[in-house]
């Protein structure tokens, strides 16, 4: 009986995330010999994730699939991960009387990304995977299984700097490949989000576009089923508004309640965002992106935001069954003293829809501003990326909409295309959105400075992604976020 020099292993390393590996240990590798042996396990390990294994030959096409996740992957990482962090970092540095500390930190930061960038650009080791992606399961599994790449015709050592970035880019396309995989939903508005971008159409501005009336469709299937999701969402938000004659926006109830808005914002989370997202999120579930529409109503007036949000649930678009309960959560208001009036005009307006004119008490506008605050701040959880100066009103609902498909193909009919009532069957499905009411001047005071500030925000995001990804060649320390705070805080005034 042959001798075996590993000990028995009793269980797989299952717990945890795997975004907080650094190494691999995979059963499959286990007594691999050399190169060819390992790259006939890495293709089984390939067919336990998905990828069509016949006779342990990888199927037609599966390595040029699994290559364009790689592809994906190394581009995220390169063209938009690093640079939006180095951008940043580069101009904290600038900031004057930094202390020695944050700035070693900040210099390192930038260093290191420069590092990263040369790993995995045009590099030996970006050879390596892009001559074939099995090489990554080679590549982070060679700590344990040092022979993986006996026999190979270039490779005699494996630099543990290989290693760390292999297994970044390997977790990078496990992020990309579960928007794919494990929400179907999720991944048809990554494909709309691709088409826009595409198009050159800015994800941040979709309340302009025609939805009612557009002039480009996107051709994927994918795309097409988010695209009918989300002009039936918008339509629907379009029979509310309306513009006065001064030119302004206004929310109308539908029952003589009128709201004047001074904008309304809409944006698409982009694939780079939704990977940013599950990246740092510490269950890296993809079910957990309920915002893949977020839609802000800016007010004119602060206190008019109650009755806002009384009339967006008259007008269906906030339902009781349509609403993450758990989401809807206010910082526009600190005191229930401080909410008294937004009370008083939403009992003055809900009294006036029924025909007469209010004039609550102080005691009893105080009893439901204590009850409503109370209420709305039960769910507050606290964010460690965000800031404690946000001021808005939020909730996030599971829009219904119906898909129409034709009966033949299954094909979903676009908005403006035709066809009778007999070709045609219709799909329920579900929009995610995230709805924001603030005030203008809340919202320029909280939202566009400060460590508030959307780009100060998306720093300390993604800090903690690369730190996910990328650890121990990148590694921003957690307690260095409140310092960072308070220089993005100078940068973003």
């Amino acid at each position: 009986m042959q001798e075996h020099s590993e000990t028995q292993e009793l269980y797989h390393e299952i717990f945890g995330s795997v975004l907080d590996r650094t190494d691999l240990t995979p059963y499959l590798l286990r007594n691999c010999y050399d190169y060819k042996s390992s790259l006939e396990r890495a293709t089984l390990m390939m067919g336990n994730r998905g990828f069509q294994v016949v006779n342990g030959v990888l199927g037609p096409g599966e390595i040029e699939r699994a290559s364009g996740y790689v592809s994906q992957a190394i581009d995220f990482m390169t063209r938009w991960l690093f640079p939006m962090v180095e951008d940043q970092m580069k101009l904290l540095l600038e900031l004057p009387s930094l202390s020695i500390e944050q700035e070693n930190r900040y210099r390192n930061a930038v260093e290191s990304i420069h590092t990263l960038q040369t790993l995995l650009v045009g590099s030996p080791l970006a050879s390596l995977v892009g001559e074939d992606p099995r090489h990554l399961f080679l590549l982070v599994s060679a700590k344990k299984y040092p022979h993986l790449f006996d026999g190979h015709p270039s490779v005699t050592q494996v630099p543990s700097r290989w290693r760390f970035a292999a297994c970044a880019v390997l977790k990078m396309c496990h992020l990309i490949k579960s928007i794919e995989e494990d929400s179907q939903d999720i991944y048809d508005y990554a494909c709309l989000g691709m088409f826009f971008e595409t198009h050159a159409i800015s994800l941040s501005g979709l309340y302009q576009f025609p939805w009612t009336e557009p002039t480009i469709f996107p051709t994927d299937e994918n795309a097409r089923r988010a695209f009918v999701k989300v002009a039936s969402f918008f339509r629907k938000l379009y029979a509310s508004i309306s513009v006065n004659e001064d030119g302004g926006l206004v929310f109308n109830s539908g029952d003589g309640v009128q709201v004047d808005l001074v904008e309304v914002k809409a944006r698409l989370k982009s694939p780079e965002s939704m990977f940013a997202k599950l990246g740092k999120d510490a269950s890296g579930e993809v079910y957990n992106l309920r915002d893949i529409l977020a839609v802000t109503f800016l007010l004119k007036r602060r206190d008019d935001s109650l009755t806002l949000f009384h009339a967006l649930q008259k007008q269906g678009v906030i339902l009781q069954e349509n609403t993450v309960s758990t989401s809807i959560t206010q910082t526009l208001y600190d005191t229930p003293e401080d909410m008294a009036n937004a009370i008083r005009v939403l009992m003055c307006n809900l009294a006036r829809r029924e025909g007469y004119e209010a004039n609550p008490s102080d005691e009893e506008v105080l009893e439901n501003a204590t009850s409503f605050l109370n209420a709305l701040t039960a769910n507050e959880r606290n964010n460690p990326h965000s800031s404690g100066l946000h001021r808005k009103f939020q909730c996030k609902i599971n829009y219904s909409v119906p898909v129409p498909l034709r009966r033949d193909t299954y094909r979903v009919l676009m908005p403006l295309e035709e066809a009778s009532q007999e070709e045609l069957i219709t799909r329920q499905h579900t929009l995610p959105v995230e709805l924001r009411i603030s005030d203008i001047h809340s919202w320029q005071v909280s939202e566009l400075s400060g460590d508030a500030h959307h780009d100060a925000y998306k720093c300390r995001q993604l800090l903690v992604l690369l730190n996910r990804l990328f650890t121990p060649l990148f590694n921003f320390p957690k307690d260095a976020i409140t310092a960072l705070r308070a220089d993005q805080n100078r940068l973003f005034k």
